[in-house]
């Protein structure tokens, strides 16, 4: 997925199609956990480590989460017993995955830079 091209995609769909303050962000949680994990299809994510960066109570979440699966930005998928859900983020920019992509927006490529000799 193109970072950039997400934000903006869901930035402009909120103009016409608002979201909740917390609906908005886990999806930006989301986005975070997924781009640094590379753009997998799907991630394994605990409740606790969601509620970690959103600070929310554990219903909160769960309505944020649910407002996400119905306006079709979200998949979640539950598994049994405590084993923590499957979530698979929709893209909004039309873009397809791009897995080829090797310098996330979250670890930038440095340049190298040849030190001055001085004579």
């Amino acid at each position: 997925m193109n970072y950039i091209a997400e934000l903006n995609s869901f930035y402009a769909r909120l103009l016409t199609r608002p979201l909740s303050s917390e609906a908005q962000a886990l999806w930006g949680v989301l986005m975070h956990l997924f781009n640094r994990a590379g753009w997998p299809p799907r991630l394994t994510l605990a409740a606790s480590t969601l509620l970690g960066f959103l600070g929310y109570s554990y219903a909160t979440l769960s309505r944020a989460r649910g407002e996400l699966v119905a306006v079709g930005l979200l998949v979640h998928t539950p598994r049994p017993g405590r084993l923590a859900p499957y979530y698979e983020l929709h893209p909004l920019s039309g873009k397809a995955v791009d897995k080829s992509v090797d310098n996330p927006v979250d670890k930038p490529r440095l340049t190298l830079v040849k030190p001055i000799c001085q004579s």
